[in-house]
């Protein structure tokens, strides 16, 4: 009785470890000088065509706050990259002057800083899985 006891709970603790949920990736962008225009976040997978087609997008709210928070729980564990812009006037695109050269504050996953050209999806990919799933990013 003891025996059926025991292969019943372990029999329940794995069924409720599998049907345990994921934890949300969790991006804060800090240096924030505007608290208030909306960041627009694009998450790319390896492949997807980097900074023009994204996998998933996002428009986070800073509401005042100097380093907000996005928790994303709709993306599956894996390899991406992200790149970040604040839309400071609000025209929902990331404005450049006539080299190329963002206007409006931006940043990319692994905080790369593009020197001359814009950055290559390997240069800011990250791993999102269970034990890696928070990144701080700062914008340039």
């Amino acid at each position: 009785m003891k025996t059926v006891v025991v292969f019943s709970q372990l029999i329940l603790t794995l069924g409720l470890t599998s049907f345990s949920k994921q934890e949300p990736l969790a991006i804060t962008i800090t240096n924030l000088k505007n608290t208030r225009a909306p960041l627009k976040i694009a998450v790319f997978r390896k492949s997807d065509a980097f900074l023009k087609s994204p996998f998933k997008t996002y428009t986070l709210e800073p509401n005042g706050g100097s380093s907000p928070t996005l928790f994303a729980d709709d993306l599956p564990y894996g390899e991406y990259a992200a790149a970040i812009f604040q839309d400071e006037n609000g025209d929902e695109k990331l404005n450049t002057n006539f080299l190329g050269i963002p206007k409006e504050p931006y940043c990319f996953s692994k905080n790369y800083r593009p020197r001359v050209k814009s950055p290559k999806f390997e240069e800011c990919k990250f791993i999102y899985s269970e034990k890696e799933n928070r990144m701080y990013l700062q914008l340039l």
